[in-house]
């Protein structure tokens, strides 16, 4: 069982880590961790994930030696931090396919300055993700997203799909209204979300996402 203050604590000590050292100049912060700590993402968020904007051969090695403290490290496609012997592992992804129009912004994280996503351009690439791959986790973030009046960065829908914003919104709709009637949204969410949110998530979560974004279209 995920034990979320554990958990929690180990992010913040491994950012804290990374961003003291000099090549993490070199990096930036994204994804659903970076939505949960510096953008209350009001669900917990398990994984660390880093774009490498300037790569050079030491980056991944010094990533590696900041980590071997906390205990094993396995590694396969993603870097996988198992931190002891009953809890959940970390996985770190380290992007290098960088897209053009990414955009990026300097953040204070409890004293230290760290490189992170701009939440436009978050937004962007997790609406993309939505459409190339099967997680309830974007389709939740998604929707966190749109509620709290997050901009788009349409250059990178345009860069990664040669559509418009709302080509692709109208993609996503699509996709939801085609999910089968059982579907297990809370898949892949049970454990980082509390019993409000699952209740709210089973029930009303899809009907209220594509509300959201056929009002989007229609405006």
């Amino acid at each position: 069982m995920l034990n979320k203050q554990k958990h929690r604590q180990i992010l913040f000590d491994i950012l804290q880590d990374i961003f003291k050292k000099d090549f993490s100049k070199n990096i930036a912060f994204k994804w659903w961790t970076a939505c949960y700590f510096l953008h209350s993402l009001d669900r917990f968020s398990t994984d660390l994930d880093f774009d490498i904007i300037f790569d050079n051969e030491k980056i991944e090695e010094n990533i590696l030696s900041i980590l071997k403290k906390y205990w094993e490290i396995k590694k396969a496609k993603n870097i996988i931090l198992s931190y002891s012997k009953d809890d959940d592992n970390i996985k770190i992804d380290l992007n290098r396919n960088i897209r053009k129009n990414n955009e990026y912004e300097i953040i204070n994280f409890f004293w230290i300055d760290i490189k992170v996503q701009k939440k436009s351009t978050i937004f962007a690439n997790k609406l993309v993700a939505l459409i190339e791959r099967n997680t309830n986790r974007d389709i939740y973030d998604v929707w966190f997203f749109i509620k709290n009046n997050w901009e788009i960065n349409e250059k990178i829908i345009l860069e990664r799909t040669w559509k418009s914003k709302n080509e692709l919104l109208k993609e996503v709709i699509k996709k939801l209204t085609n999910l089968p009637k059982n579907y297990k949204i809370l898949d892949w969410l049970w454990e980082v979300l509390n019993p409000k949110q699952k209740a709210f998530v089973k029930g009303k979560l899809l009907t209220e996402l594509m509300q959201k974004i056929e009002f989007e279209l229609k405006f």
